[in-house]
């Protein structure tokens, strides 16, 4: 499966999990910008989530808050196989990847954040 099957225009209604199998979706660059590469994700056929820095744990999380459940196969436009696997989208849904000055990228728990910045506080 490649990213380019999937029309890439969002939707209201959420489509249907695959009748067999993992879950699958596809992720392909979307912009630049100061903290990194964004990236889109699309499950089956429609656009969930348009611009993520993290594109695996974010699409884990909304198709966990849909109730679905089990592995997840991460696609991107690159490649003749998955990009990534992931067991159990549920769990993987409670982490992220965290990084700072002080260490490199590491996984973490997943905390949501409330958009409040700390100066403005």
């Amino acid at each position: 499966m490649h990213y380019n099957d999937f029309d890439q225009g969002g939707g209201d209604a959420m489509p249907a999990p695959p009748a067999s199998g993992p879950h699958r979706i596809n992720i392909r660059p979307c912009k630049r910008g100061m903290r990194g590469q964004f990236y889109s994700v699309s499950y089956a056929g429609a656009t969930i989530i348009p611009a993520t820095l993290n594109p695996t744990g974010a699409a884990c999380r909304h198709l966990a808050s849909l109730g679905l459940n089990g592995p997840l196969e991460v696609w991107d436009g690159e490649r003749p196989y998955p990009r990534l696997l992931i067991r159990d989208l549920v769990k993987a849904a409670a982490i992220t990847v965290a990084e700072g000055e002080a260490h490199g990228p590491r996984f973490v728990r997943y905390r949501e954040w409330c958009g409040i910045s700390r100066s403005a506080a």
